[in-house]
């Protein structure tokens, strides 16, 4: 099983892989077993406010 999960992050941006729909309190989207509030919550929303202000003309 953990081959085939290597294999997939070879193949699909990290991006991709990412539920839309993932809740603070839900086992993080990398697969550390971590909730995703204490994981990549704060990375995912930097990332996401720096394309906002790129899309609006701000950087």
């Amino acid at each position: 099983m953990k081959f085939l999960k290597n294999m997939v992050k070879y193949f699909v941006s990290e991006e991709e892989s990412r539920p839309r729909n993932l809740g603070r309190n839900d086992d993080c989207w990398c697969g550390s077993g971590r909730k995703y509030k204490k994981c990549h919550l704060e990375e995912d929303e930097r990332k996401l406010r720096s394309k906002i202000a790129v899309s609006c003309g701000k950087t």
